[in-house]
């Protein structure tokens, strides 16, 4: 099946998306304006309203994760507001539309973006790494587990490094981290070590949070995945709950 190798429609959208994030959070830390965080999500919106529109198999992993990325950014709310209003964790310097909410509504679209990016790259390399090692396993069943733990790693180290560059970016000029000026909290480009240690360990466990890895095809040809929308609850909750214990056991020890 070469036609499943990288370069489709939606992957071209995925890496556009993945640049110019990049490249907004870049002028966003020289130019300190939350409005620059608009012309992303507008651009991210368009490509991928466009490449869904397209029926094909990854215009629907497209699809998927746009839910995957909504769900677990409206479930991690509660506890980024936590850690902003209550424990003064981190704090943010700017407001866009509405004032009276904590988090900046620029910075929640592009949360649904980030969860999007990562949800569909888990799901294209896991497709990926299916095409070309399934057929060397022995057991469909250990081939699947295998495939699916290298996809959500591959997914967890570029979720972990891609925390701490846009993170790092956004610190000094949208937001400042450790407000609460906890001691003992160690750091990698400002960005405290648990944030990125969380998306790592949270995106470690997409095979749980989507399903069906390691399960054989039924006569539909389903492995049974998680609907996309439970994985992203699963998913917001876990990292969220991560977060605050790992925060709390940074505190206790202050």
């Amino acid at each position: 099946m070469c036609e499943r190798r990288m370069g489709s429609k939606a992957d071209k959208a995925v890496f556009t998306v993945t640049g110019t994030t990049l490249l907004t959070f870049l002028i966003a830390s020289r130019v300190g304006s939350i409005w620059g965080l608009y012309p992303n999500v507008l651009i991210a919106a368009a490509l991928f309203i466009y490449c869904i529109r397209q029926v094909d198999e990854d215009a629907s992993l497209l699809s998927n994760s746009s839910i995957f990325g909504l769900a677990m950014t409206l479930i991690y709310l509660p506890m980024d507001w936590l850690f902003s209003r209550k424990v003064g964790l981190i704090f943010y310097l700017r407001s866009d539309f509405l004032a009276s909410v904590t988090t900046p509504v620029g910075v929640i679209l592009n949360w649904v973006v980030f969860a999007t990016l990562a949800a569909y790259c888990y799901q294209r390399f896991e497709m990926i790494f299916r095409v070309r090692f399934a057929g060397k396993a022995g057991d469909p069943q250990v081939g699947f587990v295998g495939i699916g733990v290298l996809a959500a790693t591959a997914t967890g180290i570029g979720a972990a490094f891609g925390s701490v560059v846009i993170y790092g970016l956004g610190a000094s000029h949208l937001w400042v981290w450790n407000a609460a000026q906890v001691d003992q909290m160690p750091q990698i480009a400002s960005v405290p070590v648990f944030v990125p240690v969380s998306f790592l360990l949270t995106f470690l466990l997409c095979p749980y949070f989507f399903g069906g890895v390691g399960k054989a095809k039924d006569a539909s040809g389903s492995r049974g995945y998680q609907h996309v929308g439970v994985a992203g609850i699963r998913c917001g909750i876990f990292m969220g709950a991560l977060q605050f214990f790992s925060f709390l056991l940074f505190y206790v020890w202050k």
